[in-house]
């Protein structure tokens, strides 16, 4: 059995879940690329998490890893976009050490299905282009806050796992400034609503000046609070510091 502060560190894996300055080609591209670096602590335990978004002739890869004691959790997700819209092409998520995972998604259009994979077992559904795997569903958020000429009220996001498809709804909090480990930023807050709000809350912050990107995120779930929040991050080949952050 996973000890208490083991489980908190899987669920903060699992929470962001993804060094700064890789060989990303930011230049020319529809849709902002980046580095991103955040922290968090669980039970006292600092963990720094990776998260990277590029690209190849329209083709997006993003990684998000972090490690922690004996696990290694490592997500990817290949997609293409059209549009507003991000079109999945494959998924993976490998979970490695005293606990291991794996889960899967294939998007097969021509085929008209989506295989996914979880606890070892293949679901398939019909093919629908607006259905996102647990990762990409996070820069579709983005994509939209971009082509938006005002953040929305709310958002809905179709999110394939194993046997479900769920329909994950976003409600806006607010814009507001944030402090944060890599300077003062301004940002739209935005909240997951979930059916037993009094037991769980998951809110996350996005850069309104950096192209959207999460800085912050807060999951918290019978008492108990984690916090990720970024420390450092490269946009579209600009560096983000303190300095630059603040003057925005």
């Amino acid at each position: 059995m996973v000890c208490s502060p083991m489980r908190q560190i899987l669920s903060t894996l699992l929470l962001l879940s993804a060094p700064i300055l890789s060989q990303a080609t930011y230049a020319g591209t529809a849709f902002p690329l980046y580095d991103a670096e955040y922290r968090t602590k669980v039970s006292g335990i600092r963990i720094t998490l990776t998260r990277s978004l590029t690209e190849e002739q329209g083709h997006y890869h993003l990684q998000q890893s972090g490690k922690a004691f004996l696990v290694k959790l490592k997500e990817e997700s290949h997609f293409t976009i059209d549009g507003d819209q991000i079109l999945g092409e494959h998924f993976h998520y490998q979970l490695s050490g005293v606990t291991k995972r794996q889960r899967e998604v294939h998007y097969d259009p021509s085929a008209g299905i989506i295989r996914s994979l979880r606890k070892k077992t293949w679901t398939e559904h019909p093919w629908s282009a607006d259905v996102l795997d647990r990762l990409s569903q996070q820069e579709q958020m983005r994509l939209l806050l971009i082509r938006a000429e005002a953040p929305p009220e709310r958002m809905a996001l179709k999110v394939v796992d194993g046997p479900n498809i769920k329909l994950k709804r976003f409600e806006l909090v607010e814009q507001a400034t944030l402090d944060t480990l890599a300077g003062t930023l301004r940002t739209v807050q935005y909240r997951l609503l979930h059916d037993d709000p009094e037991e769980r809350s998951s809110d996350t912050w996005l850069a309104i000046d950096h192209s959207f990107l999460m800085v912050r995120t807060e999951h918290e779930e019978r008492g108990s609070k984690t916090v990720v929040e970024i420390s450092q991050a490269v946009i579209d080949g600009m560096p983000l510091s303190p300095d630059t952050a603040s003057q925005n």
